[in-house]
């Protein structure tokens, strides 16, 4: 029993040691492992102790000092093991919670609450070096109709395609998040907003001539755009932008406008 005991604790420790990451978090690897460890030694002991010095008239539970000390030492070594797995469990849970306040499940981008703190990390830096930043608030045209006419799964792979396609064609280091529903968001920083629209214009102009499979529907996007100033907050920017959203909805969708008098067209 002793043999089986050890070999156990040594494929859980095995097992956690294989399982290491980079995370941050690596109290519960260590604790599970320091755990398994001593297991493994005290059953080991064990079984080397009833193979050569036991006595061979002692009962197998006889309440020597031997069998007291291996009990108590193994049941140490059990309870060290439990604490170490409860806390692998509540670091997963932790690491999945903190998943889902940054990423979006559905896209893979980011969810609002990180996009908009990342975003005011990039304005604060651009107003601290006065240098230029972007944004570009998107909205696909006409979703509801989609998912009216095509069922939300198809909504959904559309959300999925239209953020897989933005992906591939912004810089590194660009942010792109998800706001909200069918709204997204991206910052460009070292970026007017001239330069901005044009890439965007060029993700507009490669979504509308990509082909798409006939039970699929294809998808446009309305974007506005602005660049901050020096006296901005991150909602100044934002709102700014919204609004040269609304305008391009209201021209015809499917279309760039930057905030102010100016306005793009894709060609």
């Amino acid at each position: 029993m002793s043999g089986l005991l050890g070999y156990t604790r040594m494929a859980v420790g095995w097992t956690i040691w294989n399982s290491r990451t980079s995370r941050r978090r690596q109290y519960g690897h260590w604790v599970v492992l320091l755990g398994a460890a001593a297991g493994t030694v005290v059953h080991a002991s064990r079984v080397v102790q009833c193979i050569f010095f036991a006595n061979p008239t002692a009962r197998v539970l006889e309440p020597s000092a031997w069998n007291i000390a291996f009990i108590s030492a193994g049941i140490l070594s059990l309870l060290l093991l439990s604490i170490g797995l409860v806390m692998l469990v509540n670091d997963s849970l932790v690491d999945h919670a903190q998943r889902l306040a940054t990423v979006d499940e559905l896209t893979g981008l980011l969810a609002r609450r990180e996009l908009l703190l990342r975003g005011a990390k990039v304005l604060k830096g651009a107003l601290s070096d006065r240098s230029l930043l972007s944004v570009a608030i998107i909205d696909l045209d006409d979703f509801k109709v989609i998912n009216d006419h095509y069922g939300h799964p198809a909504g959904d792979l559309v959300l999925q395609n239209f953020a897989i396609e933005v992906s591939g064609q912004l810089r590194r280091t660009d942010l792109f998040g998800r706001l909200g529903g069918e709204e997204f968001a991206i910052f460009f920083p070292q970026t007017g907003r001239e330069q901005a629209a044009g890439l965007i214009e060029s993700i507009l102009s490669s979504a509308s001539v990509s082909k798409t499979q006939a039970d699929q529907p294809r998808w446009t996007f309305s974007a506005g755009i602005d660049e901050c100033g020096f006296d901005d907050t991150l909602s100044d920017l934002i709102s700014r932008a919204d609004a040269a959203l609304y305008r391009a909805k209201r021209k015809g969708k499917g279309r760039v406008e930057l905030a102010g008098p100016h306005s793009l067209t894709p060609a």
